[in-house]
């Protein structure tokens, strides 16, 4: 019976890092391709974890099995699009190797999604997942979590849900301390107004540096600043377009905060209405503004901006509507029922042209190019 010894890299760090392509197959390449990733990151567990598969073939050959290795990988955008390249991988090397059971070799559990692909193949007798051992220190810990840390795909995991939860958490534990701060400064609670602030602060930091908030201001101001010197049609449009946002906030806040006896409930969906169509038209108007200065600039028309300007406003008539309809299922005031179907209808049908404007203005753009096709090579015989 023959038993392959399959190790998986779901995120395809042999591709990105190293340039190699998969599946490999036999320990000749497989050690080449631990060699090359690990000259290219040393740090990269799926080198340890193809190492770790090698002896474990090493060791099968020599109780006189018969055992084949190979290497499977996956894609950098990991989930359908991973998967199915695994499965497509795992397929070709099953139809050369034909093995009657496997040993699946992982280095954690993201690689083990692909269970089930494997296991619904070929008998997995075993599984086994590699760790890489650390020395037990408080540097070698800081060092981890810093690497860790810089790694993007584990900011945005866990970094952007917890710092937008302390955000949304901190935002709403501030109005009514703010609103009390409004009426009679003696009834404020300090102590849990900076609190408040605290947790505010937290997860504004780890939002901005999830998304590497500081390259990205430095990245606009750049451009910004060549924008300013070209004259670019985008500068008072885009500054309009951020007054509009900022009072959007201010006046969501002051809708939230102007009564004492609002819940938590009530006031988030007042700040939600009150914010809404001052985003929806501060989007709108930067839409424009992008529209005009390509138009101006470079004699084209933007047609994604303008499916951009309608598809907002689809999004804004929804979202109202939801508002609303959430306004009446909680009790919080008197909504006409049939206005919240119109507004939610609205927006649907608003998204349905949009659909259909992109659709038309691809085709269009297709046909551009075919006529560009077509008449290149008369102006060249000529």
């Amino acid at each position: 019976m023959k038993t392959l010894v399959i190790c998986v890299d779901r995120d395809d760090d042999f591709g990105s890092k190293a340039g190699l392509n998969s599946p490999f197959i036999g320990r000749e390449d497989n050690l080449q391709a631990a060699i090359a990733l690990g000259l290219k990151d040393a740090e990269d567990s799926d080198t340890n974890t193809l190492l770790a598969a090698i002896n474990i073939y090493d060791e099968m050959v020599k109780r006189g099995m018969d055992v084949e290795i190979a290497t499977i990988c996956g894609d950098v955008s990991v989930g359908y699009d991973s998967d199915l390249v695994l499965t497509t991988q795992l397929e070709t090397v099953l139809g050369k190797v034909r093995p009657d059971r496997a040993v699946l070799v992982s280095d954690g559990a993201e690689d083990e999604f692909i269970y089930p692909i494997i296991s619904s193949r070929v008998k997995v007798d075993s599984v086994r997942k590699v760790y890489v051992k650390q020395t037990p220190t408080v540097e070698s810990t800081y060092y981890l979590l810093i690497k860790m840390l810089n790694d993007e795909k584990v900011r945005k995991r866990i970094l952007v849900p917890l710092g937008l939860a302390l955000f949304i958490f901190g935002i709403f534990s501030l109005l009514d301390p703010l609103y009390q701060l409004t009426q009679d400064v003696r009834d404020v609670s300090f102590t849990s107004m900076g609190l408040a602030m605290i947790w505010l602060v937290v997860g504004l930091y780890l939002l901005l540096f999830a998304y590497k908030a500081g390259d990205r201001i430095k990245r606009w101001s750049v451009n910004a600043n060549r924008a300013v010197r070209s004259g670019s049609q985008l500068i008072p449009f885009a500054v309009l377009a951020a007054i509009l946002f900022i009072l959007g906030i201010l006046y969501g806040f002051n809708a939230a905060t102007e009564s004492t006896d609002f819940d938590l409930v009530q006031q988030i969906l007042l700040f939600a209405g009150g914010t809404l169509w001052l985003w929806v038209f501060a989007y709108f108007t930067y839409q424009v503004g992008l529209f005009i200065n390509q138009f101006l600039s470079l004699g084209k028309v933007a047609y994604s901006n303008l499916v951009a300007s309608v598809t907002v406003f689809a999004v804004g008539f929804i979202v109202q509507g939801a508002i609303d309809g959430a306004h009446i299922f909680f009790g919080f005031g008197t909504y006409d029922q049939v206005m919240v179907v119109m507004e939610i209808l609205s927006g649907f049908l608003l998204a349905v042209f949009g659909g259909l404007l992109n659709s038309s203005f691809h085709q269009l753009g297709e046909e551009e190019v075919d006529e560009a096709e077509t008449v290149e090579p008369t102006e060249t015989l000529e």
